[in-house]
């Protein structure tokens, strides 16, 4: 009977441990996802509410007033949220207003990834629409920049993304999109012996299509930010400082925390009954938990500041036409955080350079042809244009690229004019 009660104690007492490590580890990616303004706003709501959670003033340094001069003189150079990057090729690809309007109806639906998963018949329904009318909007959408936007799923967007390309061989583009549109799965799985037995070619080609498949995006809205924002507010500044580059996070914005001594003195008084004590165990408790969950969040903001000063070093000191290729695959290589928590904190953040402030996902753009950003071609065909006294045409600007050593298509430019409104 003892060992059957002592059993029944340990359950519960590890059910509760693991409730608490379950809401600690909410709590936390709660807190990385959070842009500046909602943390804020969650740290004085939860101040309002619990009495062991005050700020650190002793802690903040009086070094922080340099960087309360840059937020003041704050401007946004680059936050472009994926509707307005949307918004932008609407504008400009669409003949009527009533199909501009309706177009950006439907950028509503569009998820965190990029893609539309509700049904169109729901689209239509909701919009009071004809659902042809929605899937004559939703191909053209499919068209813009970001590529594969608006598609239904991961299949239909990589498959968008590969018959658009024009720097590969017929032959294994073909197979290729096969593969995306029928085999996904089992590629991930790499069962390439069923996917070269099912489609009658050899293992190399599934290989060598594999390559490809590898350079696509399968999330096309992760280079922009699909948080709603009120202000922008940087939270890490990379600046020279005694002619060495640093990076520093802001602690002014949302200053250090601490639990306070006098309500923690309540706790051992013995003054209280078991119910108050518990109760003030538990507030505390909860109290260190977002001190905790705001520290590291703090401590990735720094790792990630270092990482993308490491690998956009030439960004850094040379400006906007020196953005590096970047995958979050290879910041979370170098920082030893998973992708997943890199996407998350890079969010809705913002990064302050001696170039303005930028989103965090400005930093991360594809490779081209001879190891360019996309990214950087942007700001280049963006530079030849305003220094042009004469209007471009695509294929001079294409021309123009070429003897710069950029070898890209005249339909890339024209994408990419579209994309960035270059008119």
């Amino acid at each position: 009977m003892s060992s059957s009660i002592n059993l029944s104690t340990n359950i519960k007492t590890q059910l509760r441990h693991e409730l608490r490590l379950n809401a600690q580890t909410k709590l936390w990616l709660d807190v990385i996802s959070m842009p500046a303004i909602e943390l804020k706003e969650k740290i004085e709501k939860e101040m309002e509410e619990n009495p062991f959670l005050e700020y650190d003033f002793k802690n903040y340094s009086s070094s922080n007033k340099d960087i309360d001069n840059i937020i003041e003189n704050t401007v946004q150079s680059e936050g472009e949220s994926l509707f307005e990057h949307l918004k932008t090729q609407i504008n400009i690809a669409l003949g009527n207003k009533k199909d501009i309007e309706l177009a950006e109806h439907i950028c509503s639906f569009i998820d965190k990834d990029g893609y539309i998963k509700t049904p169109y018949e729901t689209i239509a329904e909701t919009l009071n629409a004809n659902i042809k009318d929605i899937q004559r909007i939703i191909n053209i959408l499919k068209t813009f920049d970001p590529l594969g936007v608006c598609a239904k799923d991961i299949e239909e967007c990589l498959s968008i993304q590969l018959k658009s390309r024009e720097d590969i061989e017929d032959n294994i583009k073909e197979i290729a999109i096969k593969i995306v549109e029928n085999f996904l799965k089992e590629l991930g799985k790499k069962n390439y012996d069923y996917i070269a037995n099912e489609m009658n070619i050899t293992k190399d080609k599934v290989l060598e299509a594999l390559k490809i498949i590898q350079t696509l995006e399968p999330y096309p809205a992760r280079e922009y930010d699909t948080t709603p924002i009120k202000y922008i507010v940087p939270e890490i500044f990379i600046f020279k400082e005694n002619n060495e580059w640093v990076v520093k996070t802001n602690e002014s914005f949302i200053k250090p925390l601490k639990i306070s001594k006098k309500y923690s003195k309540l706790i051992n008084e013995g003054k209280n009954s078991r119910e108050d004590t518990n109760f003030l165990k538990e507030k505390k408790k909860m109290a260190e938990n977002l001190i905790n969950a705001a520290n590291e969040r703090k401590k990735t903001l720094l790792k990630v500041g270092e990482g993308l000063l490491k690998f956009q070093l030439p960004f850094f000191e040379n400006g906007k036409e020196f953005v590096k290729p970047l995958k979050l695959q290879d910041l979370s290589l170098e920082v030893s955080l998973s992708e997943s928590t890199i996407s998350r904190i890079s969010n809705g953040k913002y990064l302050n350079t001696v170039w303005g402030t930028f989103s965090i996902k400005y930093f991360f753009s594809k490779e081209l042809k001879g190891g360019i950003s996309s990214r950087a071609v942007k700001e280049i065909i963006k530079r030849i244009i305003k220094d042009s006294p004469a209007k471009l045409t695509d294929e001079k600007i294409r021309l123009i690229l070429k003897s710069e050593g950029i070898d890209i298509s005249r339909r890339t430019v024209a994408k990419y004019r579209l994309s960035s409104s270059i008119l």
